[in-house]
């Protein structure tokens, strides 16, 4: 098994948090319906994970790669399709997966995987109910 083990810091402050990466992980299969999403979780890791959000608002593992300039935002390649209408529909679940890891509510692996605009705009964000299940105010910069 091939790993490596990414301990978060910035600055001289640590957060005291690491992530192990196993380079060797099994991709996790698709299924009809994935939304497919990939993020650089890691900053200053030129490593991007790509994940599924299943119909049923689960999440599976697909991939690691090593490289450079991925986005620190979760996004999708999902095309809009004729008259940019997406060829995918997501389901209320993928919404809610979506929304929870928009506000912090739903983690993959302990990682904070944070929405960018590509996927808020096929799975758009509610923020007043967010805030509701979180208990917290959510500030948009």
């Amino acid at each position: 098994m091939t790993t490596i083990t990414i301990k978060e810091t910035y600055g001289i402050k640590s957060l005291n948090r690491e992530y192990t990466v196993d380079l060797d992980r099994q991709f996790g299969g698709y299924e009809k319906g994935d939304l497919i999403c990939s993020i650089a979780p890691f900053h200053d890791v030129p490593l991007t994970l790509e994940i599924a959000i299943r119909i049923d608002g689960s999440i599976i593992f697909r991939s690691w790669k090593f490289n450079a300039g991925g986005n620190r935002y979760l996004h999708t390649n999902e095309e809009a399709g004729q008259f940019g209408i997406p060829t995918l529909r997501p389901t209320e679940a993928q919404i809610d997966t979506v929304n929870g890891l928009f506000s912090g509510r739903i983690k993959w692996e302990g990682l904070r995987l944070t929405p960018g605009k590509s996927l808020q705009d096929l799975c758009p964000i509610n923020l007043e109910r967010e805030e509701q299940l979180t208990g917290k105010k959510i500030y948009l910069a």
